[in-house]
Parts: C-alpha cells; sequence; structure tokens
C-alpha cells in the first residue's frame, strides 16, 4: 500500500457539506481490539498482513480509531507502545520501519510528521495509569511535542507536515487538533497543570483550519491550501473529518450534511469506484451519524476483502469497531446495501 498521500483517484466534480456532530451511543461492554495478523509478537503492528512492513502513523490511528470506536486497544496498544518507544529518534521524529533477515531495519521517513506526533502523544496521554505518567513515556512526549511545536506556523495557526514539506494540510491538521483535544483531557485527567494551555492551542488550529481551509463558493473544505484537480482522495474523503473529529461547522446541519454527501458519493465509495481503498473511516462516520445502514453496507462489501492489497490495519480497526457494535444490534437488511448503490 502506498502512503496515503500519494493514493488519488481522480473522481468527479462535487458539492460536500461538513457540520457539528452528532453522537451515537455504543455497546457499554466493549470487545477487544484484536489485529492479530497485523501484529506480531515482538508487538510492531504491520501495515498489510504479512507485509513485514511498519508505518507508524497507520498503526497508531488504527488504535485510536478503535478506541474512539469503543474497542479495548489496551493490550494492542501497550505492545505497539513497547515495540515503538525505543525507534523513536532523539529528535522525536518516527521512521518506516521494513524487516530484512528477521530485523527491523529503517526504511524511510515516517507519514506526515504533524499528524503521527500528534497521534502517538495522544496515544500515549490515553494508556497512562491514573498513577501517572510513566517517565519513559513522558520523556518520549517532551521529544514529540518539541518536534511537533517546530511545524507550526504561527502566522496560519496551523502545522506543516515535516521540517521537508512546508505545506499545511487539511486532514492532518484536523488529526493533530483533535489530538490536542484528547491530550488537554488526559492532562487534567493526571493534574498536569498544561491542560488549559493544550486545550488553547487545540482551539487556535480549529478556528484556523476553517478560515484557511473552508470554501465558501463550493462549500466545502479544501484538502490543501492551494488550488488541486478535484480527487476522491483527498477532496472528498477530507470532507467526513470534521465529523469524526467533533467538529462543529457554523450553521451546518450534521445528519442533512452526511445525506448529501451519500447521495452524492455513497455509492462510488461503496463501489470502490474511484478509490481502490475501502475507506472504513467513512463508515464509521455514517455510524456516528445514525446511517447504520450505510455502515452496515459497507461491512458487507468490505467482507471479501480482509486480507486482499486493499485492506491495511486501519480498515482492520473500522471493520472489527463495526462488527462489534452490529452484534449488539438488530441485523440490518440487504436492502441498505440496494438502495445506497441505487443513488448513482
Amino acid at each position: 500500500m502506498l502512503p496515503r498521500r500519494a493514493r488519488w483517484s481522480r473522481g468527479s466534480l462535487w458539492l460536500a457539506i461538513t457540520a457539528p456532530i452528532v453522537c451515537v451511543s455504543w455497546p457499554a461492554h466493549a470487545a477487544s481490539f484484536r489485529p492479530t495478523s497485523f501484529q506480531g509478537v515482538d508487538g510492531a503492528i504491520e501495515l498489510n498482513t504479512g507485509a513485514d512492513y511498519v508505518e507508524p502513523y497507520f498503526a497508531t490511528k488504527a488504535l485510536i480509531v478503535a478506541q474512539d470506536a469503543a474497542l479495548d486497544v489496551h493490550e494492542a496498544a501497550l505492545a505497539w507502545i513497547r515495540w515503538a518507544l525505543p525507534r523513536q529518534r532523539a529528535n522525536g521524529l518516527f521512521r518506516r520501519f521494513r524487516l530484512k533477515k528477521g530485523e527491523w531495519r529503517d526504511c524511510g521517513a515516517a507519514d506526515a510528521d504533524d499528524a503521527m506526533l500528534a497521534l502517538w502523544m495522544q496515544l500515549l496521554y490515553r494508556m497512562a495509569p491514573d498513577s501517572g505518567m510513566p517517565a519513559e513515556w513522558l520523556r518520549s512526549i517532551r521529544l514529540a511535542d518539541h518536534q511537533l511545536d517546530t511545524l507550526f506556523n504561527r502566522r496560519l495557526g496551523l502545522y506543516h507536515v515535516s521540517r521537508h514539506n512546508q505545506a499545511s494540510y487539511f486532514m492532518d491538521n484536523i488529526e493533530v487538533y483533535a489530538a490536542l483535544k484528547d491530550i488537554a483531557r488526559g492532562q487534567a485527567r493526571l493534574f498536569d497543570p498544561a491542560a488549559p494551555a493544550t486545550q488553547a492551542r487545540a482551539e487556535l488550529v480549529a478556528a484556523s483550519i476553517q478560515r484557511a481551509f473552508w470554501d465558501r463558493r463550493s462549500r466545502r473544505f479544501r484538502p490543501y491550501m492551494e488550488k488541486t484537480r478535484p480527487a476522491f482522495y483527498p477532496d472528498v474523503v477530507a470532507q467526513v473529518y470534521p465529523w469524526l473529529a467533533n467538529l462543529a461547522v457554523r450553521d451546518q446541519d450534521a445528519r442533512q450534511a452526511w445525506e448529501q454527501w451519500k447521495q452524492l458519493f455513497g455509492a462510488v465509495w461503496i463501489t470502490r469506484q474511484y478509490d481502490v481503498y475501502p475507506w472504513g473511516l467513512v463508515a464509521l462516520a455514517a455510524e456516528k451519524l445514525g446511517d447504520n445502514a450505510s455502515a452496515a453496507c459497507w461491512i458487507s462489501h468490505s467482507d471479501p476483502l480482509r486480507g486482499s492489497r486493499a485492506w491495511n490495519v486501519l480498515e482492520e480497526a473500522a471493520w472489527q469497531a463495526l462488527r462489534a457494535h452490529f452484534a449488539q444490534t438488530p441485523e440490518i437488511g440487504s436492502r441498505a446495501c440496494a438502495e445506497l448503490v441505487a443513488q448513482r
């Protein structure tokens, strides 16, 4: 699988609307997230089954997505942290790794330094015991936070992708915003006086996102600050990110926004007409907005994809989360897919 910034599939013209989140309750007793075909005994979480390749962004994002969907990630997350922590560089950054002759070897920079650094800190705060942050984890957080700060553009109020890529991306900054907001909650839980300042950082990024990326004419978020040719990824997929991150967009209704997105793109999303990847994040957004039928349709279409080259650990996290959710609810009939695909 290619890094997410290289995954471009040309799409059609479109209109996207974003809005405040309407939350849906998940089961009280969470199932465990078990990435057994992705995570080795050493704790490394591979991008694809049997790929012998670790992309730390995807591994960390999958754990957070699974926990957001009420899966118990404790065992998998601690194993991943034990593997990744000693591989963090002295400057706080993470790298990609490939298994060669029984050893994990550095094979390149991680995808999206800004998002990866924020997600890593978010995961450590989530997994930290109430008794306090372990000293080794705290050192790691300080390294990551210092590096993330070097990527902050104070004029824009946004984060750059990396020191070598000075562009600011919409989805990256959404992820940083959500992570900072969550980190602030973690700091408050651990009685860290830095919590208010972290929350203020999150609010600044949220305001900057809407100012820099919202296109008033087309009423959508641009994936980049510069103009690009619209495509399903990143343009169309990007529109669900505010819903997943609980980023309210003024004067919009979330469920109406989702219905319009679905009418325009639901069929091509499910059938993967413009992108080979199934995009389970969209299914999670659908469920979050109360559209169980579309989420269930995604599951039925995705079952045969598990283990294929189009399937990665992030899709697996979404699949396990939705499978666990629907195990607690009445079965949804096959009519859901027929209605969604018929919207083409």
